[in-house]
């Protein structure tokens, strides 16, 4: 039978073939990660040996104003329509959305079949699409 041992502080220990099996996945698996991550990191040095400003570096890593501006316009315009929902339909939006309700738990709630819930989520969930799709026009 083959005997298994690590390496601890410069000693050889007897260990049992889990605790050997154990300690090497964690090993492989601490090497892969490393590898892993070498891979995406960049230096300040390999930046500049390619040639990159650093400038470049910052702006592009900073979320530009406008696109900060229409997310929020969008999101106001969405709150809009959901404004125009009847109350069942808000109901059953906000919920799912939300609340993150299941379909069956509104229907429970609304005491209706969780089949009309799903047909009914589709529905607003379409006319929704109409509206918002009308303000980017």
């Amino acid at each position: 039978m083959r005997e298994y041992t690590l390496i601890v502080k410069g000693e050889r220990i007897p260990v049992t073939y889990e605790v050997y099996k154990v300690y090497y996945q964690e090993y492989e698996h601490e090497r892969y990660l490393k590898n892993k991550s070498a891979k995406h990191e960049f230096s300040l040095e390999q930046f500049i040996e390619t040639g990159v400003s650093i400038e470049y570096i910052c702006l592009d890593s900073i979320t530009p104003v406008e696109d900060e501006v229409l997310k929020t316009e969008q999101i106001v315009h969405l709150y809009r329509c959901l404004d125009k929902l009847s109350a069942q339909e808000q109901i059953i939006i906000r919920g799912i959305f939300f609340e993150q309700k299941t379909e069956r738990e509104l229907a429970m709630q609304l005491q209706i079949s969780a089949s009309a819930v799903r047909h009914r989520k589709h529905k607003i969930l379409k006319a929704l699409f109409q509206e918002m799709k009308g303000y980017y026009r």
